[in-house]
């Protein structure tokens, strides 16, 4: 429970920071250190496995105390170290006044800024009417529902296949998480290059893990299950990369005539502090709830079969979240195509030693460039 909050207060804290078009980086780095727990944890669950009886504590119980303790420890000093804003009073020691004013100058219009600490509930409630918070939230859920399945019973499955028994089960598990790993950093450093929108980088990612789960309950070799377990805690993994920054844009703005406001008339799904924080902690709050019945899918009566059952329907769940991100992708395509425009635009400016200042997204007067399927030949580039 106190866990919970940690990932939507990482990314709303993310968003003042860093614009939507660059997003993927930073959730690269944070989603790649967090699989590298997945190499480090199992290596450590392996050598505490030997502690068992240690002081009179199964081996479990070290496991939660020591990296419990160093997870509290750590709390401690983010407390005191990690700044808020560009502009609060952590920042002075390491930020100049005029870096603080770059930096929050140089975000989109719509992120949240050091200034904005009232609430607003008219934020809240465009966020509740727009059909994209719920697209989002359901693709989460139904793809949370069949990766959390495969995550939590991975070690279950591998001892299951009869390579390894306790506790050296647990190194069969660092093989997904490195390979999640290394998948996460190349992904997220080709989705920076801007080659493709963000919806269309994730549809190849979700044919991986359809086929990977179709293989899974469908073939019998038992090293092919573990490589199809391998590649499908990958896809898995990847998914979020350019899912998370597709989330750190709004939409449907609830005072067009006010598009630089940076109070209440920034109301849309990620448009100012409240509206940020709220869609991300409403969407992962709900996206959770596959995580819950994944797990459960996974019953004693479908182990005479390797859980062949269970993941064929792991398998249809992600196949309904693919659906879902079909139609975000299609809600989102106007401002998705101004993204990747402007990406491309300042990546140029880099190239030759400049700064991109002339051009921007717009998020609260949105340009068309989609007005059905076929591109709008009057939308200019540039423009």
């Amino acid at each position: 429970m106190m866990e919970a909050g940690l990932f939507p207060g990482l990314a709303a804290q993310l968003c003042s920071w860093y614009r939507s078009d660059e997003m993927g980086k930073p959730i690269m780095w944070m989603f790649g250190w967090q699989n590298c727990a997945g190499i480090f944890g199992s290596l450590i669950a392996y050598g505490i496995s030997h502690m068992n009886g240690l002081a009179g504590l199964s081996a479990w119980r070290w496991v939660y105390l020591l990296e419990g303790l160093a997870t509290v420890l750590l709390g401690v000093v983010v407390w005191f170290v990690l700044p808020d804003y560009p502009k609060s009073p952590r920042s002075n020691a390491w930020l100049s006044p005029r870096e603080q004013e770059y930096l929050e100058a140089r975000l989109s219009e719509n992120a949240p800024r050091t200034d904005e600490h009232t609430f607003s509930k008219d934020e809240v409630i465009a966020s509740l009417k727009d059909p994209r918070t719920y697209g989002f939230m359901f693709s989460q859920l139904l793809l949370n529902l069949g990766g959390y399945g495969l995550n939590w019973w991975l070690p279950t499955i591998t001892t299951n296949l009869g390579f390894a028994g306790l506790p050296r089960n647990q190194l069969l598990n660092i093989p997904p998480a490195a390979a999640a790993v290394i998948s996460i950093i190349i992904v997220g450093l080709i989705l920076d290059r801007a080659y493709l929108t963000r919806p269309a980088f994730l549809q190849p990612i979700l044919a991986g893990v359809v086929l990977c789960f179709i293989l899974i309950f469908t073939i019998t070799n038992k090293v092919g299950i573990y490589i199809a377990c391998i590649f499908g805690n990958m896809f898995y993994s990847v998914y979020f990369i350019p899912f998370w920054p597709c989330k750190f844009i709004p939409h449907s703005p609830l005072l067009r005539e006010q598009p630089s406001s940076h109070l209440t008339g920034r109301s849309s799904t990620l448009a100012g502090t409240t509206g940020t924080a709220f869609t991300l902690a409403f969407q992962s709050s709900v996206g959770q709830v596959g995580g819950v019945v994944g797990p459960q899918l996974f019953q004693e009566r479908w182990a005479y079969n390797g859980y062949k059952t269970s993941f064929a329907i792991c398998a249809a769940a992600v196949v309904a979240s693919w659906l879902c991100n079909l139609w975000t992708w299609w809600l989102t395509r106007n401002i998705e195509w101004d993204v990747l425009r402007v990406r491309r635009l300042r990546i140029e400016a880099e190239r030759v030693g400049q700064v991109l200042s002339g051009d921007d997204v717009k998020y609260f007067e949105e340009r068309h460039f989609y007005g059905g399927l076929q591109k709008d030949e009057e939308a200019v580039v540039g423009k």
